[in-house]
């Protein structure tokens, strides 16, 4: 939790109509890894495993690419990417976004 208010945070600082949006979105997907906890299965495991090959699979991608990974720049596209998606359908349904500090079509320009 205290992660998705860190996130939050940063969100609002970019923008505050996608933020809510990204509140509303937060706020959901905490009812449902609750929900999930509440499972009798241990989803620990599974999660550990899927984040495990996900991490494989980008390093292999950068090998692919031939490109070293850029961490610090990585975890900046992991924290504007949501947002982005967000700006994205907001756009398609017309709904306004600040535009003195949208978010562009093209992540690395805000960067």
């Amino acid at each position: 939790v205290c992660a998705v208010l860190l996130m939050l945070i940063y969100d609002f600082v970019l923008t505050w109509r996608l933020a809510l949006g990204m509140t509303l979105i937060s706020l959901i997907m905490i009812g449902i890894v609750y929900g999930a906890s509440q499972l009798p299965i241990p989803l620990g495991g599974l999660g550990a495993a899927i984040f495990v090959l996900a991490w494989a699979g980008q390093f292999i991608g950068h090998g692919i690419e031939g490109r070293k990974p850029s961490f610090l720049r990585d975890l900046q596209f992991l924290l504007i990417g949501p947002l982005w998606l967000l700006a994205f359908m907001y756009r398609a349904g017309g709904l306004p976004i600040d535009s003195r500090r949208a978010v562009t079509d093209r992540p690395a320009e805000r960067l």
